[in-house]
């Protein structure tokens, strides 16, 4: 029973970022220059499986690190042009990680 809640809280979080049908309803492009100033090599407009795990390791990576430094809130998005809240870069690195996990099939 607690899964349930735990996904539907989830979905909630992530609601503004997906479609009616429940798709993201953003591309991984319109990250693209953030992304960058992660990861050390360009992340492509549409990401394969493979570099889309490259890319969230390290979006996971800096997600983690801002909390475990107490500092995951706007100030820590500063350094962006897209990204516009905390919430935004999880639903990214979520759909990444939605990409990488593809090519485990």
């Amino acid at each position: 029973m607690k899964g349930r809640a735990d996904s539907s809280n989830i979905t909630r979080r992530y609601e503004p970022f997906r479609d009616e049908r429940g798709e993201w309803s953003f591309e991984i492009r319109e990250y693209q220059a953030d992304l960058n100033l992660i990861t050390p090599s360009d992340v492509p407009a549409t990401p394969s499986p493979s570099e889309a795990y490259r890319v969230v390791v390290f979006l996971e990576g800096y997600i983690q690190e801002k909390k475990s430094a107490g500092d995951w809130s706007a100030d820590a998005l500063d350094e962006f042009n897209v990204f516009t809240s905390t919430t935004e870069v999880e639903a990214v690195a979520k759909a990444l990680r939605e990409i990488a996990d593809r090519g485990e099939n």
